[in-house]
């Protein structure tokens, strides 16, 4: 890859993006290197929350978060912001990669089936655009998110900024309810029995990580 190549991609839109996305990561770093000499415990939590986001996914996080005594706003602002630094890495990578400018191997599947999605709901996306990307980053079905929402609004054609600012609307929205759902559940589940909660969490995880291995099949 040559030098101007280089430099064209870092300050071109995606480029912009990938350098949002480390600058969430380094202001994530500084918050955590910090805090934790005035809460360790909250940082666990948080780190554990964060951790578990990545792995298995947003409902076992949330779950975890709850089960661990963090409160709403913090559940559901560390999980927003972990899924969006999560957009902006795998976003611009695709980007670079639809572009032959950088090969992600391990990707490379995974955007194979975003594109599979695309063209499976083509008529819903190229008639209703931004709307139709919101309702696909919303609804919780499986391969359904941030992620490949992204991806596929950049496939249907719309911009970079336009993409990100639509699927950090419909993440927050989609997280707030899960969220508003999921402490209910822990709530009702304290009530009844406190160990109730983990037994809930532990399965909710087992379920999630069955059926990401199911869907790779």
């Amino acid at each position: 890859m040559k030098r101007e190549d280089i430099k064209k991609a870092i300050f071109s839109q995606q480029g912009m993006i990938l350098l949002l996305g480390v600058t969430l990561v380094a202001l994530l770093g500084v918050f955590i290197s910090l805090y934790y000499f005035i809460d360790p415990d909250f940082v666990h939590k948080v780190s554990a929350m964060v951790v578990t986001n990545v792995i298995v996914g947003r409902v076992p996080s949330l779950s975890l978060g709850y089960a661990s005594g963090l409160s709403h706003f913090e559940v559901i602002v560390t999980n927003v912001y972990i899924e969006m630094i999560m957009v902006t890495f795998i976003y611009s990578a695709f980007i670079f990669s639809y572009h032959n400018i950088l090969r992600v191997r391990f990707l490379e599947k995974f955007f194979s089936k975003s594109q599979e999605y695309r063209e499976k709901y083509a008529y819903f996306f190229d008639k209703f655009g931004i709307v139709a990307l919101f309702v696909f980053v919303f609804i919780p079905f499986w391969m359904t998110g941030p992620i490949v929402g992204a991806i596929i609004g950049y496939l249907i054609g719309l911009r970079h900024f336009t993409i990100i600012a639509t699927v950090f609307i419909a993440t927050l929205i989609a997280v707030s309810l899960w969220g508003l759902l999921l402490n209910e559940l822990v709530e009702l589940l304290n009530v009844m029995n406190n160990s109730l909660i983990w037994i809930a969490l532990i399965f909710i995880i087992l379920f999630t990580v069955a059926v990401k291995m199911r869907s790779k099949k």
